[in-house]
């Protein structure tokens, strides 16, 4: 008996739904965080710091004339970052925007937003990186000093932070984050609390393995020791809130924001394997 089937009739039309997904980490906070500048006036940015002399009370004989003077400028030092231009090209034939590609509203409208997305994805990746700054040569572009390079004990290659304003030491710690414990992270804290001598707020842009060792912090599952930290919640609510947003320690108040352009290398995926 002759039967019209799926499979053996021509002409049905192909069901091809109307959008389009893209699933992958766009949240920028740093860069939506930062301020900006309105306008860029030279590829070499600078700004300018200075010490303070160590406490003297070592008093003034009565009648006593000044016999010495200081040079209230002689630690102040000028330093900076190179900018760093980004782009994104892209290209669509007539053929195709004349086309109808289903989830856009064309080919040049979608290709213009996108390419704007992954930019600004670039921009946070430079922004927290490891890369120090490049001056343009003919050959190699600018490249901004990136985070990871600004933190830092030793002297960086290109236009090198003045000695005396080089990141401490004790405010770095290089701890495996699964070997991460309380008493580090808060020791950061405290090393600069004696740079700045006050307690201060600061903002914490973290990948997931560092925001989940944070969580973890004070913490023990299935004990009753003296050092379990215990959370009472209403059984009514019906939820688990093991999350630390805001930390207060005695010489600061970090905020935890999770962060996936982080230590990225040019080119890398973002990943949870890339960014710790």
């Amino acid at each position: 008996m002759a039967l019209a089937t799926s499979y053996n009739v021509s002409g049905d039309r192909e069901a091809l739904t109307n959008f389009l997904t893209i699933l992958e980490p766009e949240d920028t906070p740093k860069t939506s965080t930062f301020a900006k500048t309105t306008k860029v006036t030279n590829t070499y940015q600078t700004w300018q710091a200075d010490t303070l002399a160590n406490v003297d009370f070592a008093g003034v004989l009565e009648g006593a004339d000044v016999a010495a003077f200081n040079n209230e400028a002689q630690n102040r030092a000028r330093f900076g970052n190179y900018i760093q231009k980004f782009w994104r090209p892209w290209m669509v034939s007539d053929l195709q925007e004349a086309s109808d590609p289903a989830g856009t509203d064309g080919e040049v409208a979608n290709s213009k937003v996108k390419a704007m997305r992954e930019l600004k994805r670039s921009i946070e990746a430079a922004v927290g990186s490891d890369n120090d700054m490049q001056a343009d040569t003919g050959l190699a572009p600018y490249k901004t000093r990136g985070l990871g390079s600004w933190i830092s004990s030793t002297a960086q290659t290109t236009n090198p932070v003045p000695t005396l304003f080089l990141t401490p030491s004790g405010n770095i710690n290089a701890t495996a984050t699964a070997s991460l414990t309380e008493t580090l992270f808060n020791g950061v804290f405290r090393s600069i609390f004696t740079q700045n001598g006050g307690r201060r707020s600061y903002s914490l842009f973290a990948g997931p393995s560092l925001i989940t060792a944070i969580n973890q912090f004070q913490r023990q599952e299935g004990t009753t020791t003296a050092k379990s930290y215990m959370v009472n919640q209403d059984a009514t609510a019906n939820r688990i809130d093991l999350e630390v947003a805001i930390y207060k320690g005695s010489f600061h108040t970090v905020t935890m924001i999770p962060d996936m352009f982080n230590g990225l290398a040019d080119g890398a995926a973002v990943t949870t394997t890339t960014n710790q």
